[in-house]
């Protein structure tokens, strides 16, 4: 009996498991078709910020990465399971911010998301170094999206951020962006 009681707790726990984690390959039923990711889902920013370089095209038109006077800047995005990336560790996408504007742009695999910032909770503590940390969240709204992103077109990202801006300029990202669908639909 106990031996039942285990395995049902273990089916329901890898159950439990495989439903909160993002679902972005292909699935049998639908053909070989991408999937949309489950909603919500979680991606790290991690890293160091830098300058964008040359903007690629995602097929986003409501945020301008071109205009040099708002500051953009780009870092990696990494799987929400992978916890704080190891040194091997590859990206799995780019994130995009205007630091003098509003907007920010997603790319990841097989799709990209912009947004606007429409909101911040977070308190500016010192470093003891010269720098701060802003250690809060930011309230986003999704202006578009495209591939297997579509669906979150006008949905919401939650972020729950840590920024680290030294006292040399340097910027460094350790957040978590919680996104969902328009009043959660899946």
């Amino acid at each position: 009996m106990k031996i039942i009681k285990k395995l049902r707790f273990t089916a329901l726990a890898a159950l439990a498991v495989a439903l909160l984690l993002p679902t972005t390959n292909t699935q049998a039923g639908n053909k070989g078709k991408p999937v949309a990711p489950s909603n919500p889902f979680v991606i790290l920013l991690e890293g160091t910020y830098g300058p964008i370089g040359e903007v690629p095209d995602l097929g986003l038109f409501q945020v301008d990465l071109t205009d040099e006077s708002l500051m953009p800047m780009k870092v990696a995005i990494y799987n929400r399971d992978s916890g704080v990336p190891r040194p091997t560790e590859q990206a799995v996408g780019t994130f995009f911010v205007q630091f003098n504007g509003s907007g920010c742009v997603y790319d990841l695999p097989k799709g990209a998301l912009s947004a606007q910032f429409v909101g911040a909770d977070f308190d500016v503590i010192d470093d003891g170094e010269g720098g701060v940390y802003w250690d809060g969240t930011f309230e986003l709204d999704i202006l578009e999206a495209t591939g297997i992103y579509r669906s979150f077109a006008g949905g919401h990202i939650h972020m729950v951020d840590r920024l680290h801006i030294r006292a040399d300029g340097v910027q460094d990202e350790h957040c978590f962006c919680h996104f969902s669908r328009k009043n959660g639909k899946p």
